[in-house]
């Protein structure tokens, strides 16, 4: 059975066999590496307020806590929000915690946002320009948006149909992937299979920006100066990178 439509699959994907795995947490010395880098990348001043849209369960926001810095994570996902709210009492650190992502607002604005681990392009043009807009309404001028994700020049190279990986052996439990690039919406739309004891099978649907676009739709959104960025390292994008870090400011 293959779950979620074209522009909601992101409802269904989350609250299925993924949200098990995002859930279950990634290696502490991963969340600290991530987090580093991005409080590097951004050139952020000790106590600066960041913003993490989407955070899940809020490994990057408590990163950012730990290192002395006033986070606030949002996601729609009620079950991930719950977990990062107890993960941060348990880390004895005072970040929040709310929802929605595409909806929200706030009196005091953030010095930066992160929207990290190729979480931008889940909507359509209209709703990923209404999204960064918000991001850009959120922070000072100044402030910068630090996005992590896969565009054009960075998955073309290494674009493949198929693919499978294990996520975990006790119990088993492996993921097949089978891609499709729409010419049409610029986009990948693929099929994700969780192999496990059961199968369950659900859509994904990424709107896929070359460097140049996804510029132009963050300067539509507010946004001016960019820095290119690959992911993890500060080295220069380039075509064949592997993912793109780029740094928007308002």
């Amino acid at each position: 059975m293959t779950n979620g439509s074209k522009t909601e699959w992101w409802q269904t994907f989350f609250y299925g066999p993924w949200q098990d795995l995002q859930l279950a947490g990634y290696p502490e010395e991963q969340n600290q590496a991530e987090a580093a880098f991005m409080i590097s990348a951004l050139r952020l001043k000790p106590g600066a307020r960041i913003l993490d849209v989407p955070c899940g369960p809020g490994r990057h926001s408590i990163a950012f806590a730990k290192a002395g810095f006033h986070a606030t994570g949002i996601d729609f996902n009620a079950n991930a929000i719950e977990q990062a709210r107890k993960a941060a009492a348990e880390n004895g650190v005072a970040a929040e915690f709310v929802a929605d992502m595409r909806e929200f607002s706030w009196t005091h604005p953030f010095d930066a946002a992160v929207c990290f681990f190729g979480s931008f392009g889940y909507f359509d043009d209209v709703q990923n320009l209404r999204f960064a807009s918000r991001v850009a309404e959120s922070l000072r001028p100044g402030g910068r948006f630090l996005i992590d994700i896969q565009v054009a020049e960075s998955l073309f190279p290494k674009f493949r149909e198929r693919d499978w990986q294990w996520m975990q052996q006790d119990p088993p439990l492996r993921i097949l992937e089978e891609r499709q690039w729409s010419l049409d919406s610029g986009s990948v739309e693929s099929t994700w299979s969780f192999v496990g004891e059961t199968i369950s099978s659900y859509r994904v649907w990424m709107r896929i920006y070359t460097y140049r676009e996804l510029c132009e739709l963050l300067r539509a959104a507010g946004f001016s100066r960019f820095e290119a960025f690959e992911t993890g390292t500060q080295k220069p994008f380039r075509l064949g990178s592997p993912r793109l870090a780029l740094i928007a400011e308002k």
